[in-house]
């Protein structure tokens, strides 16, 4: 093989291993195909000079994201995006523009491919879950789907958090829970000093001391990156960390650290329970960690909600909340958005030959 060949096939080889970590939402490889489209375009005309297109290379991603499928911008910092950068480099990235160029756009072609095979995936799990009834419910199917399918491996931890807030405000809900606010008779001089703040803060004023409304809890957006910080709140108090990992001694600290509520919720795979409690007592947090949920106890609810039991009052109720969720965490493209784009860009008359003809 000649040294083009090997350069090529050795940048290939990069971009199918982002392919493959990539999450379902595919933000890393929409931007290297972006790239090879401006190059071919003759947008950008030297690959070598990384600072021309990397901070750009964001933008231009979520640019066609929202054209495919009309989500927002999801925020992401820098680091997490420059770290496609570090695998492939802008030597590869040469490389592959050469081979775009020489075959009309075919290594673009390969990688929206790649992401019409992962939306349809993704479509079917939607479809799965919409017309799924409560018996027929596994959550540990579910599970493993993420846990081993490929193309979900590394989105594991949103289907993680999904199923935890569908849960958690099904339940609470079908508890008929309620929290109560309310100021204490002794501060009706205060009140009176700061009744503008009580209205606007605490929804209270010297007629109505006191307020009741459902208890929920409420997810929070993120950035594409990993962090310690929280992933619910609860209107009732604690605040929920979501780990999918075994969850060890300097992880309770590190979430600890990270998050100021003064009750956490700690849910993970499973948990190394007495070593876990030694270090709470010794360190002092035992009183701020409320409870700690595995995935078995997750697996142990769902089933119940979804048993005769409970199957009409709580079961239905949960699986919508799923899907709703599951629809908002990985939207999918229209077959139309999707023709659209191909047409516009010249994909729909390009057969993938070669090294880029399989598209798993």
């Amino acid at each position: 093989m000649s040294k083009a060949s090997d350069e090529l096939a050795e940048a290939k080889a990069q971009l199918d291993k982002l392919i493959r970590k990539a999450r379902t939402q595919f933000y890393k490889p929409i931007a290297i195909a972006e790239i090879l489209y401006r190059a071919r375009t003759k947008e950008l005309t030297d690959l070598t000079i990384l600072d021309s297109y990397r901070r750009k290379s964001d933008l231009w991603c979520h640019e066609v994201y929202a054209k495919l499928i009309g989500k927002p911008k999801s925020p992401s910092n820098s680091r997490y995006w420059d770290q496609q950068f570090d695998k492939i480099k802008p030597s590869m990235l040469v490389s592959l523009a050469k081979e775009n160029q020489k075959l009309a756009g075919m290594v673009e072609t390969y990688i929206y491919a790649h992401l019409v095979g992962r939306s349809e995936a993704i479509q079917s799990m939607q479809d799965s879950l919409a017309k799924i009834t409560p018996n027929q419910f596994s959550l540990k199917t579910l599970l493993a789907m993420f846990e081993t399918d490929e193309r979900f491996i590394k989105s594991v931890d949103k289907i993680y958090e999904i199923i935890v807030y569908a849960l958690f405000n099904a339940v609470t809900a079908r508890l008929n829970a309620t929290v109560t606010l309310s100021i204490d008779a002794s501060e009706a001089a205060a009140l009176s000093d700061f009744e503008d703040f009580a209205k606007l803060v605490l929804g209270l004023d010297r007629v109505n001391t006191a307020v009741s409304q459902p208890a929920r809890l409420y997810r929070v957006g993120t950035a594409n990156a990993a962090d310690a910080g929280l992933d619910m709140w609860a209107n009732f108090g604690p605040a929920v960390q979501v780990k999918h990992l075994t969850l060890q001694p300097k992880d309770v600290q590190n979430i600890c650290d990270y998050t100021r509520a003064e009750k956490l919720i700690i849910v993970c795979k499973e948990m190394e329970a007495a070593s876990i409690e030694s270090v709470l007592l010794q360190v002092g947090l035992k009183e701020r960690i409320r409870g700690i949920v595995t995935e078995q106890m997750l697996i142990k609810w769902y089933d119940l909600a979804c048993g005769e039991k409970h199957a009409a009052s709580l079961g239905s109720i949960l699986l919508r909340s799923l899907h709703d969720e599951f629809k908002l965490e990985f939207p999918v493209t229209s077959n139309t958005r999707i023709t659209t784009f191909f047409v516009e860009r010249g994909y729909d008359i390009l057969k993938l030959t070669g090294i880029w003809r399989n598209v798993n």
